[in-house]
């Protein structure tokens, strides 16, 4: 799995003498959504998350339409009460995203909008106090994850980008016991993303 996550990055990289390439760093909140044997949990809460990355944007030949691929390290996760203490579980993902982009005007500051998706492969899993277990048996957490990306933001004719976006898992990452057919938990997560080119191509 690594080493699709690894030639899905190098694909990425080889796309930058066509494109601009944007440095961004994310935060937001993050959660679980939870069903339990059909029945939907709503203990949890929102907790902080991060996000460092980096994209592409690659025009079409209508420069007001761009792909914008990339290769991102953030955490996903929730909060929740375990008696009369919160627990906060952390989950770090390497991800890659490929979002569809339309902007306003072609060149120049200007409003976009975004959609698309994502693959994240499961790099670490933990609470405040301890390890969790990763694809190692019932209760674990799978190593892979993927979901739907939607954003609007302002490109900015300087080279800086504001973005707020939003992401919602579509795979259960839980390993459940077999039986527990109707049980997932599924991540989700809101942010915003502040972001600066870095190779300002004309596009």
């Amino acid at each position: 799995m690594m080493r699709k996550l690894f030639l899905a990055a190098m694909l990425t990289v080889t796309t930058f003498a066509f494109s601009q390439g944007e440095l961004f760093g994310t935060i937001g909140i993050t959660k679980f959504s939870e069903k339990d044997n059909g029945q939907k949990f709503d203990g949890h809460k929102g907790t902080i998350s991060g996000k460092l990355g980096f994209t592409f944007w690659i025009p079409f030949e209508d420069a007001r339409f761009s792909i914008n691929p990339g290769i991102t390290y953030g955490s996903m996760g929730t909060k929740f009460k375990d008696g009369n203490d919160d627990t906060t579980i952390t989950l770090g993902y390497v991800s890659v995203p490929v979002d569809f982009v339309y902007k306003i005007k072609p060149i120049g500051s200007t409003f976009f909008f975004s959609a698309g998706g994502y693959y994240g492969y499961l790099a670490s899993a933990e609470t405040q106090d301890a390890e969790l277990k990763i694809n190692d048996g019932d209760y674990s957490y799978k190593t892979s994850d993927y979901g739907v990306n939607a954003g609007a933001g302002y490109f900015f004719d300087n080279g800086l980008t504001l973005r707020l976006t939003y992401t919602q898992g579509l795979a259960n990452i839980m390993n459940y016991p077999s039986g527990l057919n109707d049980s997932h938990i599924k991540n989700s997560n809101i942010g915003l993303s502040i972001g600066y080119i870095l190779f300002k191509k004309r596009i």
